[in-house]
């Protein structure tokens, strides 16, 4: 098989697992966003807090199952990357609130939760990309299934938060692009060479953005008037992510 063809599979099933999922989610959520009254807010908003909390301790188990005890290299990496992410990402909203004043760009938030499902996602391309090199395709192939049931309730996390800020196009367009494009990235990478070391600065970049965005969307909703509905959505995310996360391994027995 020559490189091009190879080149081509690897994007596909990265499109696949990823891009479709990603985009078919976010069509789901916009409807429903549009549908539902203003009261479901808060439960909204806790779903997508949901969502993302479990994304977060999945890349951090990941993350961590990557460094040795013997290896301060590896310590380094983790501690650094999740250093940038999330104190990086505070020190970025504060930077912008002293420029602009308090008021935030309504979508600062759900291009936020695309950028840390997309590093979540290009660990999921790094996984499916490193059993494709192996030659277990039907592996590949199960992997694909699978992370695309996963990621498609993650359009619910990236509209949770937009509430009925009007959206163009274009910013539906970026967001898919930027939660799933990382899938066909990681296939790539991962097909032809990766490093553990480059694998465990990609979780942990994933995992201080989803906790800084997770702590924003916290603060947002859960306030006296919103908290059964904030929990009820927080304990359905999380519930959500776990059974299709569950499916794969359920089925075939193959680790998502």
């Amino acid at each position: 098989m020559d490189q091009h063809q190879t080149l081509l599979q690897l994007i596909g099933l990265g499109t696949v697992a990823g891009f479709f999922p990603v985009y078919l989610g976010i069509a789901v959520a916009l409807f429903a966003v549009k549908v539902l009254d203003r009261a479901w807010e808060g439960f909204l908003i806790g779903l997508s807090a949901g969502i993302l909390i479990y994304l977060f301790f999945d890349v951090m188990h990941e993350a961590v199952e990557l460094t040795s005890a013997r290896d301060i290299l590896s310590w380094t990496i983790l501690l650094g990357s999740f250093f940038v992410s999330f104190v990086g990402l505070v020190a970025i909203e504060q930077r912008g609130q002293r420029r602009n004043g308090p008021a935030m760009n309504p979508l600062f938030l759900p291009y936020m939760i695309a950028l840390g499902m997309g590093l979540h996602n290009l660990g999921e391309g790094l996984a499916i990309g490193a059993s494709y090199a192996q030659g277990q395709w039907a592996l590949s192939g199960l992997l694909v299934g699978g992370f695309a049931l996963h990621n498609g309730t993650e359009g619910f996390g990236i509209m949770g938060p937009v509430g009925r800020t009007p959206l163009r196009l274009k910013d539906l367009v970026l967001l898919g692009l930027l939660a799933g494009g990382p899938t066909c990235l990681g296939t790539v990478i991962a097909g032809y060479a990766v490093s553990p070391y480059l694998s465990v600065a990609f979780y942990s970049l994933a995992a201080g953005s989803l906790l800084y965005v997770i702590l924003s969307l916290v603060a947002l909703s859960y306030t006296p008037e919103r908290r059964l509905q904030t929990a009820t959505g927080l304990f359905l995310g999380i519930s959500l992510m776990f059974i299709t996360g569950m499916v794969l391994p359920l089925v075939v027995g193959a680790k998502t």
